[in-house]
Parts: C-alpha cells; sequence; structure tokens
C-alpha cells in the first residue's frame, strides 16, 4: 500500500507543472534604423536550468507573444541578416511586456563564398500557404499582379483574383490594409520586385483572432510581406499615352507614387483615360444604372453561371435600403474614368496603429448590348422567347473613405476602431427595344407577341456611413478574455425617375393593340443597423477553452415610393397603384457557448447559439397592412483542423447562418421600368436559414517545390428568397393596378422556397519542370447547383453541373524571357425539371499566351494573344476570336528609367464580349459592346529612389520593363475590353 500511495504522490509532484500558472510574454521585433517590423523573425523562449524550449513568429506587425510558468528564462531573437539578442527574463506572477526589440544588421560579410539553389516555391506554415518571390522569376517592372499569376493556385480571372479555388476579398502589405479592401489597387501599383513573400490565408474577424475561436467569418486574404531594402524610399511610375482614331482618339494618363518609411507609409495614384480602365474595383459603381435598372437583369440568379463557368452574384438579394447593395463590379461596355487615391498607415508611438484611404471615382460609361432569352415555359407548343437591344449612357461619381484605428492602452486592454463612408452620385438615361416571340428566332409573321420601345431616365444619390468599435481585455490568466463590440450602419438613397415607353401587343391581329406611359416615380429609402456583441472566453485546461456570447441586432428600414404620371400640361398626378410607403423592423437577439480544444496537431471547436428574430412589416400607403413573423432558429457551427505535418493541413469548417429579406423584397409595390418584365415585391417573406460546410486540404515539399490544394464544400438553404415567374399568354392586368402586361411578358414576384443548393470542388497540383525553368500549374473543378423557382405556378429546379479544366506554364528561365502560357475549359449544362427540352449545354475554352522579351538592352518586345472560344450557345452567339496585344519599347536615360513604347491594341479586330446566364426560369446569351483596335504611344518613367541615396537595392533588377497591363485589355478569361492595367500599368 505504501508503495502505491509513494507512486500515487510522485506521479502527482510530476503533474503540477502541467497546472501550474502560466503568465504572457509579449513583445516586439524591429529594424534598428526604420524601427520597421522584421516580419517572421524566430523567437525562442529557454527556461533556466532543464533547456526546454517554447518557440514563436513575429506576425505582420512585429509582435509577438509566448506564455511560461514562473522561473527564469533567456530569450533568443533572431532573423536572416541581422544580429541575434540574447535576454535573460524572469517570470514572476504577472505578464511580461517587454516593449520593442531592435535588431542590428549584421556586419559580417563572406568573401568568396557563392551559394547557388533553388529557392523553395511554396512552404505550408499552419493555415498559412508562404510563396517565395525568388521561386518565380518575372520581368523586370512587374507588378504584383503578374507575380501572383505564376504562383500555385493563384488565378486572376475576369478582373478578380482567385486563390486556392476562392476570390480574394482582401490584399495586405506587410500585415496592414493598402488602400482599404480593393485587392485590385495593391496588386496593380505595387512592383513585383519589392516584393519578399506572398502568404495566402483565410484571414479571421479582429474577434476571432482575438479569442482564438473561429466565427466563421473569413475572407481570402493575401499578404504582401516586402524586403526590407524597400521599405524605406520612395518608388512609383508615370505614363502618358496618346493614339490618333478615326471614332474618337485614345489617350491615357496615370501614375503612382509611394513613399515608405519604416512604419510609416503615404501612397497616391491617380488616372484617367477613355480605353476603358475602370479600375478600382466593387465600390465604384452604384447598382442601378442605366440598362441594368430597366432590362432583364437583377433577377435572382440572372448572372448565376456566366460563360465563363463562374458562378455569378445572387441578384436578388441584399437589403434595397442598403446602398451597398446598388454597388457593382466593373461596368459592361466602354468607360472613360478620372479617379485619384490617397493612402496612409503609420505607427503613433508604440500604443496607436492606423490606416486611412480615399478614392474619388469619375466614371462616364456607354453601354450597347443585345439579348436572347429563352424561357422554360411553351405556348401553343412553341417556347416563349425574349429579344432586347438597348443602348445607355451612365455618369458615376464616388467618394470613399475609410479609417482603421488600434490602439492598446496596455497589454490587456485594446480598442479597434474602423469607420467607413461612401457617397455616390449617378444619373444614367437608356433606350430600350425589346419583343417577345414563339420559337426561337422565328420569322413566321405571327411569331411577335409583344414590343416595348421605352425610354428612362434616372437619377440616384446613395450615402453610407458604417462605424466599428471593438473593445477587447485580456486577463492576466491565460487564455481568460472579454470583447464588447458596437457595429452600425446608415443607407440612405434617393432615386428620381423618368420613363416614356409605347407597348404593342400583336395577339390582337389584324390590328396591334397599342399603350403609352409616362410616369416619373421618386424613391426615398433609409436604413439603419445596430449590432451589438458580447464575448468572454475561459480556460478550462491547457487544452480547451470555452467561449460565451451575445449579440443582438436592430435594423430599421423605410421605403417610400411615389409614381405620378405626366400629363400634358406639366402637370402631375399621383398613381396610388403604383406607390408604396413601408417599414420594415428586424430584430434578433441570440446567445451562444462554444467549446474548443487544442493539443499538438490537433484543434477543434463545436458550439451553437440560439436566435429569436422578429420581423415586422407595415405598409402605410396606398393601404394600412401590417405582418408579424416571429422566428426561432438553432445556429450550429463546428470547426476542426489537423497538421498532419508541418507542411500538410486538412481544415474542415461548418456554420449555420440566417439572412432577413431586403426591403425592396418585401415592399409590395409594381416596378413597371420594362413592361415585358414587372417585378412586385412581397411582404410575407420569412428569413433565410443556411448551412454552410468546406473541407479544405494543403500540402507542400519545399525540397520539389510542389504542392497540392483541394477544396470541397457546399451550401444548403432552406426558405430560400427565389422567384415566381408567371409568364403571360395574353394580355393580363395585374390586381389592384392598371397595369397591363402584354402577351409574352413576365411577372416576377420573390416567394420562400427550400431546396436550394450548391456543390463546388477545386484542385490544384503544381510542379517545376527543371528541363524548361518552367513551373506548371495543374488545376480542376467541378460545380453543381439547384435553384428553384415557380415558372407559372409549376415548380421548376434548374441545375447547373459544371467541370473545368486548366493548365498553366510560367517561365523561370530569366527576367529578360518571361512567358505564361494558360488554358482553361470549361463545360456547363443547364437542366430543368419543368420543360426538360429546354435544358442546354455550352463549352468555352480560353487559351492565353503573354511574352515579355528584352531583345537586346533597353529594347522590349511584348505580346498578349488570347483565344478564346464558344460552342453551344443561341445561333449567332457562339465566337471564335483572338484578342492580341502587343508593343515595341526602347528604354533611356542612364539608369534605363524611362521608356517610349509604341502599343497596340486588338491588332486582329476580333475583341468581343459574349456572357452566358442560367436562371431557373430562363436561359439568356448578351453581347456587349467592346473596345476594339487602337494604336498608341507611350511615354513611361520610373521612379526608384531608397535607402535615401536614390539607387535602387541590390537586388532589384537593372533592365527591362513590365508596362504591359494593355490598356482596355481583357484579363485572362474576362469579357473583351474590360479593364487590364492599373494606375502604374
Amino acid at each position: 500500500m505504501m508503495k502505491k500511495v509513494t507512486l500515487l504522490l510522485v506521479l502527482l509532484l510530476a503533474t503540477l507543472p502541467v497546472f501550474a500558472q502560466t503568465y504572457p510574454i509579449s513583445g516586439r521585433v524591429v529594424d534598428i534604423t526604420d524601427q520597421s517590423p522584421l516580419i517572421g523573425a524566430n523567437v525562442l523562449l529557454t527556461r533556466v536550468p532543464d533547456s526546454v524550449k517554447t518557440g514563436a513568429a513575429v506576425d505582420p506587425t512585429g509582435r509577438f507573444e509566448l506564455t511560461a510558468a514562473p522561473g527564469r528564462y533567456v530569450l533568443t531573437v533572431s532573423f536572416l541578416g541581422y544580429q541575434t539578442l540574447r535576454r535573460p527574463v524572469e517570470v514572476a506572477a504577472a505578464p511580461v511586456v517587454l516593449g520593442t526589440l531592435a535588431l542590428a544588421t549584421s556586419q559580417v560579410k563572406l568573401n568568396g563564398v557563392e551559394v547557388v539553389g533553388q529557392a523553395a516555391a511554396a512552404v505550408q506554415k499552419g493555415d498559412t500557404t508562404q510563396y517565395d518571390s525568388r521561386a518565380f522569376k518575372t520581368n523586370p517592372d512587374a507588378n504584383a499582379q503578374d507575380l501572383i499569376t505564376k504562383m500555385p493556385g493563384v488565378i486572376v480571372q475576369d478582373g478578380k483574383v482567385q486563390a486556392q479555388g476562392e476570390q480574394v476579398q482582401r490584399v495586405l502589405v506587410d500585415g496592414k490594409e493598402f488602400f482599404g479592401s480593393d485587392p485590385d489597387a495593391v496588386l496593380k501599383n505595387l512592383p513585383a520586385e519589392a516584393i519578399d513573400k506572398i502568404q495566402v490565408y483565410d484571414r479571421r474577424s479582429d474577434q476571432s483572432q482575438f479569442t482564438g475561436f473561429n466565427d466563421g467569418n473569413t475572407e481570402k486574404t493575401i499578404n504582401i510581406v516586402t524586403k526590407p531594402t524597400f521599405r524605406n524610399g520612395q518608388f512609383g511610375r508615370i505614363v502618358a499615352g496618346y493614339g490618333p482614331d478615326a471614332g474618337r482618339d485614345k489617350y491615357r494618363v496615370s501614375g503612382n507614387i509611394n513613399s515608405f518609411k519604416g512604419a510609416r507609409r503615404f501612397s497616391v495614384v491617380a488616372q484617367s483615360n477613355n480605353v476603358n480602365e475602370q479600375n478600382f474595383g466593387t465600390d465604384d459603381l452604384l447598382g442601378v444604372i442605366g440598362t441594368s435598372a430597366q432590362g432583364g437583369g437583377g433577377q435572382r440568379g440572372g448572372g448565376r453561371q456566366g460563360a465563363g463557368g463562374n458562378a455569378g452574384n445572387r441578384g436578388g438579394g441584399g437589403g434595397g435600403g442598403n446602398a451597398g447593395n446598388f454597388l457593382v463590379n466593373q461596368a459592361s461596355g466602354i468607360s472613360t474614368t478620372h479617379a485619384v487615391g490617397l493612402n496612409y498607415s503609420d505607427s503613433w508611438g508604440k500604443k496607436t496603429d492606423v490606416q486611412a484611404s480615399y478614392f474619388f471615382n469619375l466614371s462616364d460609361n456607354v453601354a450597347n448590348s443585345a439579348t436572347n432569352r429563352l424561357y422554360n415555359v411553351q405556348t401553343r407548343g412553341r417556347t416563349l422567347g425574349y429579344d432586347e437591344a438597348s443602348t445607355g449612357s451612365a455618369r458615376n461619381i464616388n467618394n470613399r473613405f475609410n479609417l482603421r484605428l488600434e490602439h492598446k492602452f496596455d497589454s490587456l486592454n485594446s480598442l479597434l476602431w474602423q469607420p467607413r463612408v461612401t457617397m455616390q452620385n449617378n444619373t444614367s438615361d437608356s433606350n430600350l427595344d425589346g419583343r417577345t416571340f414563339l420559337g426561337a428566332f422565328s420569322e413566321q409573321s405571327d411569331s411577335s407577341q409583344s414590343t416595348n420601345l421605352s425610354k428612362y431616365h434616372s437619377a440616384q444619390m446613395g450615402l453610407t456611413l458604417t462605424n466599428q468599435l471593438l473593445y477587447r481585455h485580456r486577463f492576466a490568466k491565460r487564455g481568460r478574455t472579454f470583447s464588447l463590440g458596437l457595429n452600425t450602419t446608415y443607407n440612405n438613397r434617393d432615386a428620381d425617375n423618368f420613363l416614356y415607353s409605347e407597348n404593342f401587343d400583336f395577339t390582337s391581329r389584324p390590328t396591334a393593340t397599342p399603350s403609352f406611359t409616362n410616369q416619373y416615380s421618386r424613391l426615398d429609402q433609409i436604413g439603419w443597423t445596430w449590432n451589438g456583441t458580447a464575448s468572454y472566453t475561459e480556460p478550462l485546461s491547457l487544452k480547451s477553452q470555452l467561449q460565451l456570447n451575445y449579440t443582438i441586432n436592430y435594423a430599421p428600414n423605410d421605403s417610400d415610393k411615389k409614381t405620378y404620371e405626366l400629363l400634358p400640361n406639366d402637370g402631375r398626378d399621383l398613381n396610388e397603384q403604383l406607390s408604396n410607403v413601408f417599414t420594415s423592423r428586424y430584430t434578433t437577439n441570440s446567445a451562444g457557448l462554444t467549446y474548443r480544444y487544442q493539443f499538438q496537431k490537433l484543434e477543434w471547436s463545436v458550439g451553437g447559439s440560439l436566435q429569436y428574430a422578429q420581423l415586422h412589416n407595415e405598409q402605410e400607403f396606398p393601404r394600412s397592412v401590417t405582418t408579424d413573423r416571429p422566428f426561432w432558429s438553432v445556429l450550429p457551427t463546428a470547426q476542426l483542423q489537423y497538421k498532419f505535418s508541418r507542411q500538410q493541413n486538412l481544415r474542415v469548417n461548418y456554420q449555420a447562418r440566417t439572412q432577413n429579406p431586403s426591403i425592396s423584397q418585401l415592399q409590395d409595390v409594381v416596378n413597371n421600368s420594362n413592361q415585358l418584365q414587372i417585378r412586385t415585391g412581397n411582404p410575407n417573406l420569412a428569413q433565410e436559414y443556411t448551412h454552410n460546410l468546406f473541407v479544405r486540404y494543403s500540402a507542400t515539399q519545399p525540397e520539389t517545390s510542389r504542392s497540392f490544394f483541394a477544396l470541397v464544400g457546399g451550401s444548403y438553404t432552406d426558405n430560400s428568397i427565389a422567384n415566381s415567374t408567371l409568364v403571360v399568354r395574353e394580355p393580363t392586368r395585374i390586381e389592384g393596378t392598371t397595369v397591363v402586361v402584354p402577351a409574352g411578358g413576365t411577372i416576377i414576384r420573390p416567394v420562400n422556397l427550400n431546396n436550394e443548393y450548391s456543390l463546388r470542388s477545386f484542385a490544384n497540383y503544381t510542379l517545376p519542370l527543371k528541363l524548361i525553368k518552367s513551373n506548371l500549374n495543374l488545376n480542376a473543378s467541378a460545380t453543381f447547383s439547384q435553384t428553384p423557382g415557380f415558372v407559372n405556378s409549376r415548380l421548376n429546379y434548374n441545375r447547373s453541373p459544371n467541370f473545368g479544366l486548366g493548365a498553366v506554364l510560367s517561365s523561370n528561365i530569366s527576367p529578360e524571357l518571361d512567358f505564361t502560357l494558360s488554358s482553361n475549359s470549361s463545360q456547363t449544362y443547364a437542366r430543368n425539371t419543368v420543360q426538360s427540352q429546354s435544358n442546354s449545354q455550352y463549352f468555352r475554352q480560353n487559351t492565353t499566351l503573354r511574352l515579355n522579351w528584352i531583345l537586346v538592352k533597353g529594347v522590349t518586345l511584348q505580346s498578349d494573344v488570347n483565344h478564346v472560344a464558344y460552342r453551344g450557345l443561341t445561333a449567332g452567339y457562339n465566337q471564335n476570336f483572338v484578342l492580341w496585344n502587343a508593343s515595341l519599347g526602347k528604354k533611356f536615360l542612364p539608369k534605363q528609367q524611362a521608356e517610349l513604347k509604341l502599343f497596340a491594341f486588338d491588332l486582329l479586330g476580333q475583341n468581343n464580349s459574349i456572357q452566358r446566364n442560367i436562371t431557373e426560369a430562363y436561359t439568356e446569351d448578351v453581347r456587349t459592346n467592346i473596345l476594339q483596335r487602337y494604336f498608341m504611344l507611350m511615354f513611361t518613367y520610373n521612379l526608384r529612389n531608397f535607402g535615401g541615396s536614390g539607387a535602387a537595392p541590390t537586388d532589384a533588377p537593372r533592365d527591362g520593363n513590365r508596362q504591359f497591363g494593355p490598356p482596355g485589355g481583357r484579363p485572362p478569361g474576362g469579357g473583351g475590353g474590360r479593364p487590364g492595367g492599373g494606375f502604374g500599368g
């Protein structure tokens, strides 16, 4: 018995250190000269006297944190090219704050020793995939986008950057925001020669990063780590070009200037052009503009499946009172743009970090399009179709300001403040000629059912103010935290619309029945969102942690739409049937509990929350109607991450969410801007309930520069807000109004339906081809979506499988010869459970060759050849064309910083733009006007001034030129004439 008691005591004593209290040890590692953070520096804590070691890496802000039990330690900080720092540390019963640890550069010089080897292309570091820029050779003066397109799993398509199968939503520079959250502005204005590492990861929310609990709010993020030699100095580029043209002379002026001094960074970018460089990404254009306001777009599922096989945006979602939902991507057609942007980031003392940016953009757009649409409906045994030809012009003025300020009161308390202001002013005019018919492109005299000739003018103003506050407190006990957040959003949208239309119904032959509309409408929408969160985490052991959270959300929205009939004597008569005053109040309360476990290679968490939501709708005009809808929801969540090794990991993420209907979907008012396509709201809509599940696997082999990535995921939605589409076979009056929909016209109303889901998979494999000194990037994808919808009161499920294969061969020969050959093919199917004869399929292939070649010193040849082929589209829309851009340039001045070049766009005159959209109600093909052949003489001046000497860094290229991102050029896979180069090219 004594032996057993003694053994038990020994075991208990042995386990005491496991349960001993630990305390955080924190600090910041910087360069002793400019105080810039030494990102990735190694921090090692060694316990005295048993030499037990604990390590950490410095984050993008230069900070690190370790935990240790009371005792004596030695802290070692090391970084390549810097002298190692060692410091004794003693941990008592309190956190240890070491402050700033400055490293000096190493003065040791090795003579006569040359080490030649190949840098590892990719390294997996936990959740982060890190690429070494030295493993990818680019043409001198290339920008960040040119560099990342050579990296495994990174694709630039339709002007958007995708990494590991997901769209990149944020690009950071040394861990800090650069021009807000616009990836395009960063990648096109940062030179590739300044980049040391590229890190790709899923950035968690600020709240999740603080607590360690993954709340599912992640953004696919690229962090660009710059070379230390580029963190002090100025760099930039100025471009000016002009080309005579028979129709309209072409011009382009752009520039970017960047001044970096340690943590303080200031940048200015500007441009003016009429070659369709629209630039600034998603926040520049007010959504309901020109033809998009009047045409068939904007329906739920419009653009669900693009011609390139990419899932489109969910058109019907989002709040009508939310100005953010009136923002679209690059406008179709051709634009003249004037823009300027400012970006500033700095550390104010040791406790405050700030990043701020401002954008101004003025865009004049001209868009002409032709649409052919076939509905999943038959009349008298023939398919119902819709043709549309539209011309439109729009002017959009956008101002956008962002600020991120983080202040750390001490090692335990911090405050994060993120305000944002967006102001927009849009005016647009459009002319539309629409026709409904029976049979695809039938020439029979009785094929036309009805026609609509209309003119539409719109003037809109939008203001969005958002404010995010997050207070965080870390207790002395490791793992115990408390945070409190308050987020507010204010949206204000005003719109004045004028509509004149002539409609003819041919079903009453032999005489067509005409009708005329001459109206003015005024829309005023105001919306607020108030969101408060509280979160508390408590450690249960060294391996496990518990989180309790509570969230309250209140979203009041008001919408007032008045429509007036314009009278011959310039008078106005209120049309009550097309007017509506509506308010919506959406309130949610949710409380949740999550358990997290982490030990060595395994980390998992499971939890859930109980949510009570109430949707209160009140119609005040033209008649008083009130509806109340309560909702109880259980929202489970689960995450798992397993690290097979340092270079292999598996991640699983599941989350359930709810989404309330927008005020535009709820407001029961008729929108007759296109009288062949009438839309109304539905005040009886319920909230959506969605399950999301994703599985990701990553593996790299640094020694062979091989990497593999795979993703499988999907979502399932109950009470999905879908469309009920009624295609009328004869003139039909909308109940309660005098609006008559001609034969062949449609009435679209949102409804709740179940069984909407989507599945997708993506895999990428990269390997080096040493024989030709190049990298081969292979990828495959498969997606499947099911979209429900009523078509003439029959429930139809549109199912769209898509399969894609791609390959990219990028050179690693030398900076003097840089080429990229890529090819992507996709096969898309459209299957319907109602009227299977409407099923279709189409094939798209896009092959691109980009060549940058320095023929002799100072002489550059650049060529971009893009072949696009479509098969299976509507007759007349199948295309097989080649877009060829080329330039020949000569560099001059002592440091070769200036260049004069002759640039040619679309040498063969074949540029084209085709888009296929598939929805639950129809399949359509759209052709849009595009920028075509022109020539331009361009002058470029590159500024490089680092270290105060005015000389380029020793590792910078000495010759060459990138200035190619063709003005108005099409990125690989994109529609022709969409933006090509950035401010600096």
